[in-house]
């Protein structure tokens, strides 16, 4: 079978969406059977590259609008597969406008295309002058591109239900749980020695928040929660908003508790993981589609403090389980749900042996390929 994923970006650029997209690729290349390629708009200049057995062809852009990279040469990358049969899945990543116009302008001009999926990984929120200029059309194109779709794919039942577009199609949709490879997640003899010099370093309890500093993670709710926090807080993520974000902290007096790290390596994320007591997840709307930083978390047996979104966020992480879910944007709802983790040990404890089992009973990178292998074969007929 002849796959194509299609999306915005692609590693190295930095994204949830971008990091799911290249997992999933890269595992659906290992197995038999499987030729998987790529196409997404180039943010410099446009190439074609192997990843790990992916072919990934990264075609020209003119621009962006609203965050969405405008490509001719990707509606013509997408009209010259379906004249040539070469592909037998198209799997589209929404939120993705030039992708999604490309597919219904294709499916209207012409019969002739392979069958077409989709992952929906969340409703489209304008965050933005521009975004909400544009919700409209956009609204209007995504019904269309659902109608077009064969299958719709999504991360947890939570965003089937409450997305404002996905009742419409019913019948299409998949609950396809996200996965990770917890490998790289396991504790080492070696890993524990960078871990316990974390510790001694950023002092202890240790909270750990990683992500883009960008308005819809609330990273802005952290700080205001942490007066009330006992410990440190490690900010791993850069992002416009990392100046205010710091003068935040100095006005709140926090600033010697609250160490700004920028960007992480593989390598020095899982040692953070394996230091910190607890995961913060304080996003407040519904952008956060899943947090797959929880189960890097879970993979690393740390409990999770995370928000009641109407997405998979509380999916990910389940309350009283795997960690505790909080009302968005409550500074003090999310101080309490932290001091009552750090303060704790036990709790601490139970709640990351649970958030592992589960991790491995539910949301390894294995069980996604083969759910989202079933998805095609179903699509395609065989």
């Amino acid at each position: 079978m002849r796959v194509l994923h299609v999306n915005k970006r692609y590693p190295p650029h930095i994204g949830g969406i971008e990091r799911h997209v290249q997992e999933l690729a890269r595992a659906e290349a290992q197995r038999p059977g499987l030729d998987v390629e790529v196409v997404v708009v180039a943010e410099g200049a446009a190439r074609d590259e192997c990843d790990e057995g992916v072919q990934v062809h990264r075609v020209p852009g003119r621009g962006t609008v609203a965050s969405n990279p405008l490509s001719p040469a990707l509606h013509r990358f997408l009209a010259d597969s379906a004249r040539s049969g070469c592909h037998d899945v198209w799997h589209f990543h929404y939120p993705f406008p030039s992708g999604e116009f490309s597919l219904v302008s294709r499916a209207i001009r012409s019969g002739h295309r392979p069958k077409a999926v989709c992952t929906y990984h969340s409703d489209m929120v304008a965050t933005s002058t521009a975004k909400r200029a544009l919700s409209t059309p956009y609204a209007g194109l995504t019904r269309s591109f659902l109608r077009h779709v064969d299958a719709v794919m999504v991360a947890s039942p939570q965003l089937a239900g409450n997305s404002r577009f996905l009742a419409g199609v019913c019948d299409k949709i998949h609950v396809v749980p996200f996965g990770i490879d917890a490998a790289p997640f396991e504790r080492t003899a070696e890993g524990e020695v960078v871990a316990a010099r974390l510790r001694w370093s950023y002092g202890t309890p240790l909270t750990l928040f990683v992500g883009r500093l960008v308005p819809y993670k609330g990273a802005d709710v952290l700080l205001k929660a942490m007066p009330h926090v006992p410990g440190s807080l490690v900010i791993v993520g850069d992002g416009p908003l990392r100046p205010g974000l710091e003068a935040l902290a100095a006005r709140l007096g926090v600033q010697g508790r609250v160490h700004f790290v920028g960007s992480a390596s593989q390598d020095d994320l899982v040692a953070l993981f394996h230091a910190a007591d607890v995961l913060a997840l304080p996003s407040v709307t519904a952008n956060e589609a899943f947090g797959l930083v929880q189960l890097e978390a879970h993979a690393c047996g740390v409990p999770v403090v995370s928000t009641s979104l109407p997405t998979g966020v509380p999916f990910a992480n389940l309350h009283g389980v795997t960690g505790l879910v909080v009302t968005p944007g409550d500074p003090v709802e999310f101080a309490a749900a932290l001091g009552l983790l750090l303060e704790d040990e036990a709790l601490r404890a139970e709640f990351g042996r649970r958030a592992r089992a589960r991790l491995l009973a539910e949301f390894t990178l294995g069980r996604m390929v083969d759910d989202v292998l079933a998805v095609y074969q179903k699509v395609v007929g065989t």
